[in-house]
């Protein structure tokens, strides 16, 4: 493994240049607060920071005001139900992330408050390192870094380094290096500085260098190496699975749906009856089977119906959908089997994207 090599000195005025940037170029956010000259909410800003980890910012702001309409404080969030929790968040993936926001909800209304330092933040459930900074130093202004993959890229453009980013060592050497020349009555600012110039500026494609704060001492664009940085090693090997999934119908036009296991891909969430297949021929066999043996009567042939694909982080569904009308009432066998009403569908289950997108 290679050794990191220590990071230079940042530019003197770097600092001074890039929160002068972040004032006048900084996004109207409805978790942000322009000109902020009291603390930030700390629940909001969690909130936001949580939906961030996965999710671009342009993206999940509607999910955000939806969320935060649903659940304005902490203690609404930490009352709610787990599933009430799963359905506010439909859509936006991930769904650990939900359950953690709640679990730690719970846990901070029990303590009373929101903790304060990063060290203290990152004990409650899915807040890592990034997190637990970003809440500290917008909410509390303490003196703390959140280095996530904008940052890493910022930071390794402006000194041209080629540490590989991949590595957890490389994101500690990053946030103890920022340490040394964050200002110490901004460190909000200054991390907010560091993800907005991510996000706008110095983006991993076609950055626009010539309109960045930094244009005249990064060293990657002196050096002609901003489209080498920041070097990252090859992720996991990305796999395919065939899936068939059902779209099953009772007479009342109610949908047959059911709960997913607790752990595993999409875990405690709603979707279709689904399974994976070999082949055309034994996936149709396998689902007409698996419906069968799950409801209290002998099912129509599925007719196929169209094609699909959804992308996980390390899988990608090939979907087969499948339709089947029943001419006559069922029950399911199964407790965590039942028909769902339009309406139930969308007040009451959370179905993932990669079901609810399949729905006619």
């Amino acid at each position: 493994m290679k050794h990191l090599s220590p990071l230079p000195a940042p530019p003197a005025d770097a600092a001074h240049l890039i929160l002068n940037w972040f004032e006048t170029h900084k996004r109207d956010l409805p978790f942000r607060k322009p000109g902020r000259t009291t603390r930030a909410d700390p629940y909001h800003v969690w909130i936001s920071e949580i939906m961030a980890q996965q999710t671009q910012i342009d993206t999940l702001v509607p999910y955000y005001n939806r969320f935060v309409e649903k659940f304005p404080t902490l203690d609404a969030l930490a009352e709610a139900s787990e599933q009430d929790v799963l359905k506010a968040w439909e859509g936006l993936g991930y769904y650990a992330r939900a359950r953690n926001l709640r679990k730690a909800a719970i846990e901070v209304k029990a303590l009373g408050d929101f903790p304060e330092t990063p060290e203290a933040l990152a004990k409650l459930p899915g807040i890592g390192p990034y997190t637990a900074g970003a809440v500290a130093s917008l909410a509390f202004n303490e003196k703390a870094t959140a280095v996530d993959g904008n940052v890493m890229r910022v930071v390794t453009r402006l000194v041209d380094s080629d540490v590989d980013t991949a590595l957890p060592a490389a994101r500690n050497a990053i946030s103890n290096w920022l340490l040394t020349w964050m200002p110490e009555n901004r460190p909000g600012d200054f991390n907010e500085a560091l993800m907005e110039l991510g996000a706008l500026v110095c983006t991993p494609k076609s950055p626009a260098c010539l309109i960045c704060p930094w244009r005249s001492c990064c060293l990657a664009r002196a050096r002609g190496t901003v489209a080498q940085r920041p070097v990252k090693s090859k992720k996991l090997k990305h796999r395919q699975e065939k899936i068939a999934a059902a779209l099953v119908y009772d007479p009342d036009g109610r949908l047959l749906i059911l709960k997913r296991p607790d752990k595993g891909l999409l875990a405690g969430l709603w979707g279709l009856p689904a399974l994976t297949y070999k082949n055309k021929q034994t996936g149709l066999s396998q689902l007409t089977a698996l419906l069968d043996d799950k409801l209290s009567l002998s099912v129509p042939e599925p007719v196929f119906v169209k094609k699909d694909r959804h992308v996980f982080t390390h899988i990608t569904w090939q979907i087969a959908l499948y339709r089947c009308a029943l001419n006559e009432a069922a029950v399911p066998k199964d407790p965590n089997w039942l028909f769902a009403t339009p309406d139930a569908l969308k007040s009451q289950y959370p179905l993932p994207t990669a079901f609810s997108k399949l729905l006619p």
